[in-house]
């Protein structure tokens, strides 16, 4: 986790201590969490200055709106509230945290023996912190990710430490010793007695630290209780995960994925723990082989699922039972744990995460959403395009290490997708104030450059080159408006939408003659950023030295809708990021905040940051390619949904693109100037915030409002179909019976829909009996348990129309 170095024998404040002392740079690993709920975390590996940085510039209006941390890695299994914040779902720690709430040690005390303790970590001052009620925390790294089990020794031998050196009865509070427990960082903005400070402390590590076992006694907690032992892996199963026996489909599969997405050792135990109970259940060991497939990484044969199997049954004393495994797939029953996704529900997008943004634009974000009652997410993607706007395109990455001719500069396409009363208008208004300000003093300079232009002599005219026009914003979109202000403004425009149907429409206004080809053609090279030129009908050469246009627009999902269905399919619409604006709220009245005067000076230094060629770190540079795998792998959706696997394939540019954005906005060292270097700690934020917000985002703009898959009305007419009869297994022959849609459907379209269906859980393929025939389809069981009530309304809707028909033609024709 850390590198040690020998420690300066001055620093040593205890005999005894060991001569080590933890280097600077080393990195901690830090969940956090944004709110008490705890229903989605973030982590991230940060240096003590790095952790200290964030502590300081986290900040709210309110307490119990500031983020969380906890020196600790989790897992995915959620208690009966969601939570992913418990106990039970602590893997690993990384560090201790001891705090104190007592109101009587002040932070300078604590600071000087944390020093004199010689152990690596930071101090720093709770948000309810005042001189005069002094109320700190202690964060004391460990020297690598340790068992969860040895956290309470450490905090009590901290504890001891300082009860002794400070002479109190008392100094941590009874939930330092709670496992899960995560604590509140940050300072509250309407906190007037506010003193917060965050120190770093520099020295060895909590738990190689053996000299202070003495001070364990005098600071553990009464009757403190361990984990239990892992000599048995079924221990404390029943207080944990309910009886062995009787669990639910669910609860079974809740344990597979759990297993699946804990990484190292960590699997076996969910994947042991469904083994104890499908054994238990009377499961053949091919029954259990096959539920374990999808979700180990040796599939059906995979050895190490057999050794468990085995090793379960002889735990229990469970023999294979008589019907063992007969080599059919069908025999295995419906037992499979496979939970069909639902074709009609609608994806809800993750909300604002904390902690992975530009400081200034999170702030920006939460604040200006309090006080419009708007999405706070669409706040701050409207503000990261506002920046790629702003930043010059003089401001490049060189992606690759030895690649040259790949570069990237701040440039992105940002699409607010929502109803009419999200405040889509509001928001973007409030996004790009800043930058509209700059483009009207540079509209104002060129009106005036062109007056005094205008007015020269007929001759001095002919010897001087007009004024040029200069712009940053960009709103009437026809092309040639577009080519007239872009060749003036080789560091960039921000094309300004209120209505992106507006901006599609006018990429048809010549549909009679030529088509909308080259208009796509020139936003497709907009998006690019590289030369131009175009010959004019009586006006000549047109050149542009660099066509670079970010963009931001808002539009109704019924208007993109019908766009992605009749516009051809050249990849424009897939540059863009849509966002799912959610439904507007009341908001408030209160004086503006000075984070508004912070972000409107953000963006003034941004438009005058100079000339910079800007590399990765060898650390960002190995995660960089770690994505481009990662995005690889994602390209595999192209089988389910074509526009949405596009539109993941540009996105190794537009993760080079915001890492430029975060670079510049958190690193600017004086006017026009940032560091050449883009870190590993910047490009991994911008990574969590493209995958773990971006890309849930354009999964539920992709399925939801364009259709879960390739096809979709297909693919549900067939599930409908399904649901209504209440089928076990599906043929070609089926499909024959069904509605006009299904009976269209050729051979070939019929095994895309049913490859589909198999995608998304809802079929397993059955090879035919006959050589050559179709395959059989089955259904998987859990699809007429899961969607009952849809199944009824399904076969009502049919039994309507058939009336309907049957009215319709009149007495003697049977519905």
């Amino acid at each position: 986790m850390t590198d040690l170095k020998p420690a300066n024998p001055q620093t040593q404040s205890l005999e005894g201590a060991p001569a080590f002392e933890v280097d600077q740079v080393a990195k901690v690993h830090v969940t956090f969490f944004k709110d008490f709920a705890a229903n989605t975390r973030t982590t991230e590996d940060l240096t003590l200055i790095e952790l200290r940085e964030r502590i300081l510039n986290a900040s709210a209006r309110e307490k119990s709106k500031l983020p969380w941390l906890k020196l600790a890695a989790f897992g995915n299994q959620r208690s009966v509230n969601g939570s992913l914040r418990h106990d039970a779902n602590v893997t690993e720690i990384t560090g201790i945290e001891l705090d104190y709430d007592d109101g009587n040690i002040a932070f300078e005390d604590a600071l000087k023996a944390a020093n004199e303790l010689g152990i690596s970590g930071l101090v720093y001052t709770s948000p309810s912190h005042t001189p005069d009620a002094p109320r700190w925390r202690i964060l004391a790294l460990t020297s690598q990710p340790l068992p969860p089990k040895v956290r309470a020794k450490l905090v009590a031998r901290l504890n001891g430490f300082l009860k002794a050196k400070l002479g109190a009865d008392k100094v941590a509070a009874s939930e330092s010793f709670t496992l899960s427990l995560a604590y509140f960082y940050g300072w509250v903005t309407n906190n007037r007695d506010r003193d917060h400070r965050a120190e770093v402390i520099i020295g060895d590590f909590i738990d190689l630290r053996d000299d202070l076992t003495e001070f364990e006694a005098l600071g553990a907690k009464a009757a403190d209780e361990t984990s239990a032992g892992e000599s048995d892996p079924f221990a404390d199963y029943s207080n944990r995960y309910g009886p062995k026996r009787g669990k639910s489909d669910e609860e079974l599969l809740a344990l597979l994925k759990q297993s699946r997405a804990t990484p190292g050792k960590g699997w076996r135990e969910p994947m042991l723990l469904f083994i104890g109970s499908t054994v238990g259940k009377g499961w053949s060991d091919f029954q259990i082989k096959s539920a374990c497939a999808p979700y180990s990484d040796g599939g059906i044969d995979d050895p190490d699922i057999q050794e468990l199997i085995d090793y379960t049954r002889k735990k229990f004393g469970k023999p294979e039972p008589d019907q063992a495994e007969s080599g059919d797939a069908t025999s295995a029953g419906p037992k499979v744990a496979v939970d069909p996704v639902d074709l009609w529900g609608n994806f809800k997008p993750p909300s604002l995460p904390r902690g992975l943004l530009p400081d200034v634009i999170e702030r920006f974000a939460h604040d200006q959403g309090m006080d419009m009652g708007a999405d706070m997410s669409a706040i701050a993607v409207s503000a990261l395009a506002v920046c790629a706007g702003a930043i010059p395109d003089s401001v490049r990455l060189q992606v690759k290490r030895h690649n040259t001719g790949w570069f990237e500069a701040a440039r992105l396409w940002v699409a607010l997708v929502g109803p009419p009363s999200s405040k889509k208008s509001p928001i973007m208004t409030a996004a790009a104030r800043p930058l509209r300000k700059i483009d009207a003093d540079q509209a104002r300079d060129y009106a005036d450059q062109r007056a005094v232009y205008d007015k020269l002599p007929k001759e001095e005219k002919l010897k001087t080159n007009p004024p040029k026009q200069v712009r940053s914003i960009l709103q009437d979109t026809t092309i040639e408006a577009a080519q007239d202000v872009a060749k003036d403004s080789p560091d960039g425009l921000l094309c300004y939408q209120d209505e992106l149907s507006g901006w599609f429409g006018s990429m048809d206004k010549y549909s009679a003659g030529r088509g909308s080809a080259k208009d796509r053609s020139f936003w497709l090279e907009a998006f690019n950023g590289s030369t131009y030129s175009v010959q004019r009908v009586g006006r000549g050469l047109v050149y542009i030295d660099n066509l670079s246009i970010s963009l931001i627009g808002g539009i109704q999902p019924e208007p993109i809708r019908q766009i992605a269905d009749e516009a051809v399919d050249d990849g424009l619409l897939q540059r863009l990021l849509p966002i799912m604006v959610s439904p507007a709220k009341a908001g408030r009245d209160e004086a503006a905040s000075a984070v508004v005067a912070e972000y409107n000076a953000l963006i003034r230094d941004l438009h005058c940051l100079g000339n910079a060629t800007l590399r990765f770190d060898d650390g960002a540079q190995a995660y960089r390619h770690e994505l481009e795998l990662k995005h690889l792998n994602l390209l595999s959706l192209e089988f389910v949904h074509r526009k949405l696997a596009a539109h993941i394939g540009k996105y190794d540019g537009i993760f080079a693109r915001l890492c430029v954005i975060w670079h510049c906005t958190e690193n600017m060292v004086g006017f026009g100037d940032i560091p050449a270097v883009i870190s590993e700690a910047t490009a991994r934020r911008v990574g969590a915030f493209l995958h773990g917000f971006l890309l849930p985002h354009a999964m539920a703009f992709y399925t939801t409002v364009l259709g879960l898959s390739n096809n979709h009305d297909h693919v549900t007419a067939v599930a409908g179909y399904i649901l209504s009869r209440g089928l076990t297994e599906v043929t070609n022959r089926d499909l024959k019976r069904g509605d006009r849609t299904m009976r269209r459907l050729s051979p070939e379209a019929a095994l895309a829909v049913f490859e589909q269906l198999e995608a998304f859980g809802w079929l397993q393929r059955i090879p035919s009996r006959l050589r050559g025939a179709p395959a059989h389809w089955l259904v998987n069981p859990a699809v007429h348990k899961k969607f009952a009530e849809r199944a009824k309304s399904e076969a009502a809707r049919r039994a309507e129309v058939r009336q309907t028909i049957a009215d319709a033609l009149g007495p003697g024709v049977e519905p």
